[in-house]
């Protein structure tokens, strides 16, 4: 049910939020946890029992009341726990916990990531380049959270946090780039060097520092302590914007100088995401890459690019599972359903 609900509702991923040519989207996320309780990873049954009448008051009686639902994930299946983990709603370390829970606004404006690295995440994410307005929303919802629970605060240190990185705000932004002519330029190793210096971290996001998926950047703030929160955001707002600057001029003068390299990509990849007969995961989002880099760059003009930002989250696994109908059983049938997934979407979506 959990599921179904969650597949008849607009991602924020397919929403237009300022900068989306190259910013997907901004997270925010402030951690907390339960004054005199031990974190997550020491935390018996009986004290993770605390946490959860406290959240069913936060539910029952807060301004959030009826909009708010607690989702225990010990009783959801692998399937179900690996959607919401490809959503972004849960980590992996969700994904394989047996004492987390979710705590999910009905509107998707927010969720509350329940025994986790701690325990209690507000996560709050917005389509394009919004940090502050996420923010305002977390700040919100914290206040309200504060209410039913006794943080764990220092006056020396801040918010006590499992890790030493998240101490004092318990803040962290994130934002989602799409950064395809730095990288073809050979220029990510140079940002992720100038952005370091500036305690910011600039990361691929296939599990390895330096690889990518579909050249998609994680940009994130490293410390929380000694700032403000609003100097946090400051800061990673001036940290995106010098990203997004540089994107724009690497992409004007990969047009000028390669145009006819920058179409053949763009086509190349086009007519492989149409026709293919079976296409991986890795393979599918860098050619979906290219594409995007083509439409926003008008080189392809009659694919939206809502499509093609759907697309990198709707051909993962459990999401191909649901879209299609089918229970997937190997890599090999993955591969195959997702080229019939992509090309019946692009297909749809009128002759480039």
């Amino acid at each position: 049910m959990l599921i179904e609900e969650l597949l008849k509702k607009p991602g924020f991923w397919i929403q237009s939020g300022p900068n989306n040519d190259i910013v997907l989207s901004s997270r925010v996320r402030l951690a907390r946890n339960v004054h005199s309780l031990p974190f997550p990873d020491n935390l018996e049954n009986n004290e993770s029992y605390i946490i959860r009448v406290a959240l069913k008051r936060f539910a029952a009686e807060s301004r959030f009341a009826g909009n708010v639902r607690l989702v225990d994930l010990e009783d959801l299946d692998n399937h179900e726990r690996r959607f919401l983990r490809e959503r972004n709603l849960i980590t992996h370390e969700m994904e394989s916990s047996n004492k987390s829970m979710l705590v999910m606004d009905n509107a998707d404006d927010f969720t509350v990531l329940v025994n986790e690295e701690d325990h209690l995440r507000i996560q709050v994410i917005k389509p394009g380049l919004q940090m502050m307005d996420a923010y305002a929303l977390a700040d919100t919802v914290d206040d309200e959270l504060n209410s039913y629970v006794f943080y764990a605060f220092s006056d020396e240190y801040g918010y006590l946090t499992a890790c030493p990185s998240n101490l004092g705000t318990g803040l962290r932004c994130s934002v989602i780039v799409h950064l395809p002519a730095l990288v073809m330029r050979n220029r990510i190793n140079e940002m992720m060097q100038y952005l370091k210096e500036r305690g910011i971290a600039l990361k691929g996001t296939a599990g390895d520092v330096k690889k990518s998926v579909g050249c998609m950047y994680q940009v994130s703030n490293r410390v929380s302590l000694g700032m403000s929160e609003v100097d946090i955001i400051e800061v990673m707002d001036n940290a995106v914007a010098n990203l997004i600057s540089c994107e724009d001029n690497e992409r004007d003068n990969y047009a000028s100088i390669s145009r006819v390299q920058m179409e053949d990509a763009a086509f190349r990849s086009l007519g492989i995401l149409r026709y293919a007969r079976i296409i991986s995961y890795m393979e599918a989002m860098e050619h979906l890459s290219n594409l995007r880099l083509g439409v926003v760059m008008a080189v392809v003009r009659d694919i939206d690019i809502n499509v093609v930002n759907d697309l990198m989250v709707n051909i993962q696994w459990s999401h191909l599972q649901n879209n299609m109908d089918h229970i997937i059983i190997s890599n090999s049938q993955c591969d195959r359903i997702r080229a019939e997934y992509i090309s019946a979407r692009l297909n749809d979506n009128g002759d480039a």
